[in-house]
């Protein structure tokens, strides 16, 4: 009976899904999905970024973990992930600006290739006249730091600008905000 009935709701819900996908119910009209311009770009949400936008951003902010972390190309791919102008500012709101100033900073924080240390959570990304703003949570966790015993270090969260670029989205200015109750805070 219960496999009779499991097999029943699983029917009824592909068929559902296909009505849905297909556009057809026969109780009401389906709302239009944003359609992508004839420039062949795809369509803007109704914030004004574009799913491709949100993608984008959450590509930047992750690759920021892995190259803080490991400081791939001599802290290079990290000075990469800010605009020409961008900054990074620390806990006291001091700010590192340009190319080279970043890299040093990365290769400063490095923790090696092997390392996991930042895991960036929590992701909120909203639109701007200017690009978007996000919010993310830090957890800083010693895994593979060496001798050192894996751990909780410390956490807080970044507050972002994003500014889109001809090499796409990038860090206008990252704030590393620390949690007050950290182990890194007291």
């Amino acid at each position: 009976m219960i496999v009779r009935y499991s097999r029943v709701v699983a029917v009824v819900g592909a068929v559902v899904v296909a009505l849905v996908w297909t556009g057809y119910m026969p109780f009401g009209k389906v709302a239009a999905r944003p359609q992508a311009p004839s420039t062949g770009k795809p369509a803007a949400s109704f914030d004004g970024l574009t799913a491709l936008d949100y993608v984008e951003i959450r590509q930047l902010v992750a690759r920021y973990a892995y190259a803080v972390d490991t400081g791939a190309d001599n802290g290079n791919v990290y000075a990469s992930l800010f605009a020409s102008d961008g900054a990074f500012a620390d806990r006291a709101g001091r700010e590192t600006t340009g190319r080279e100033a970043l890299a040093a900073l990365a290769r400063r924080n490095t923790r090696g290739p092997q390392s996991a240390f930042h895991f960036i959570v929590n992701h909120v990304i909203e639109p701007t006249r200017e690009g978007a703003v996000g919010k993310e949570y830090l957890l800083q966790l010693r895994i593979g730091d060496g001798e050192r015993p894996n751990g909780v270090f410390g956490g807080g969260h970044y507050d972002d600008v994003y500014v889109k670029t001809p090499d796409g989205w990038r860090f206008k200015r990252r704030q590393f905000i620390p949690s007050e109750g950290s182990p890194s805070a007291r």
